[in-house]
């Protein structure tokens, strides 16, 4: 089974709500599989407390300083809104060494984490005219690798074009919402596993980049690192509300990308309000085993 590819962030948060949609408006690169009538989304065998992750992580929670993730005050051009600082700190379950937890505040109400590398710096990004929210964590030693989280997409389009390429349901509520017109390739090489959540119209799929391999829904992939990340909807017969969590570090600093992923999962994925404590516990022990062979090829 093929191994490992970066999630190297690029500049903002426009490339990467804009990946998902950019590869639908043009066929797909020849290195990517196209879901027509052979190939749909693949799959793989192989405090300010934070929101209620139903508590399937049982390791006691400390206190975690934020380091901030602004948003940029254009952004608000507009609204009635202007940005906002997250609280200094809050309960999260033990990070590892290396770990860092940002926040920002979208909107009032809107409070948002993503764990990443400490040695980075974070920006969010808010698209007022569709409530897009994103934030990416970008690693100052290599500018190319880093964390993004889409915590929304922005509109009914790209939050059912998110995960499109990578949950097969997704695939059909896109294929009815976009009229048979959608494109939702990715590489043959990708590693795709889909995570059962036990509840009907809930999805999750985590996905490996191999090094090397281009994937043109994850900005920055194809460098010398791999890159993980996991996405997740809740489907309708014709939309999806997707969100995704990418990371792509160094080898040295693996665990940080597995500990982003659980984290998301736990914390920020909205889906994890609607499920119980005993599914979103499966569903962290699946994840872990997708994320944890991956160690020895990195």
């Amino acid at each position: 089974m093929g191994r490992a590819p970066p999630f190297a962030i690029a500049s903002l948060l426009a490339a990467v709500l804009i990946a998902g949609c950019a590869s639908r408006t043009a066929a797909p690169s020849s290195s990517s599989t196209q879901p027509g009538a052979a190939a749909t989304p693949a799959t793989a065998s192989s405090a300010s407390s934070l929101p209620p992750s139903t508590a399937a992580n049982t390791s006691a929670p400390v206190a975690a300083h934020v380091a901030p993730c602004p948003v940029p005050a254009l952004d608000y051009a507009g609204t009635p809104y202007s940005p906002q600082a997250a609280p200094a700190t809050t309960n999260v379950p033990a990070l590892p060494a290396g770990a860092q937890v940002f926040g920002t505040v979208f909107v009032p109400g809107s409070l948002s984490y993503l764990l990443g590398p400490a040695s980075a710096t974070c920006q969010a990004a808010f698209a007022s005219a569709d409530g897009g929210e994103s934030m990416v964590v970008t690693s100052v030693a290599d500018r190319s690798a880093g964390v993004t989280m889409v915590i929304r997409a922005g509109g009914v389009g790209p939050s059912t074009d998110l995960a499109c390429p990578y949950i097969p349901a997704v695939y059909a509520a896109d294929k009815a919402f976009r009229q048979g017109q959608t494109f939702c390739g990715h590489p043959s090489a990708d590693v795709i596993r889909q995570i059962p959540t036990g509840t009907a119209s809930l999805y999750a799929a985590a996905v490996l980049v191999p090094a090397g391999v281009k994937d043109p829904n994850l900005h920055g992939s194809g460098g010398t690192d791999p890159t993980v990340a996991l996405y997740t909807a809740q489907v309708s017969q014709n939309a999806a509300n997707g969100q995704l969590v990418a990371c792509t570090l160094a080898s040295a600093e693996g665990n940080v990308c597995a500990a982003s992923l659980k984290f998301f999962l736990a914390t920020q994925a909205y889906i994890s309000t609607k499920l119980s404590a005993a599914s979103l516990s499966t569903m962290e022990a699946a994840l872990a085993s997708f994320l944890d062979p991956q160690e020895d090829v990195r």
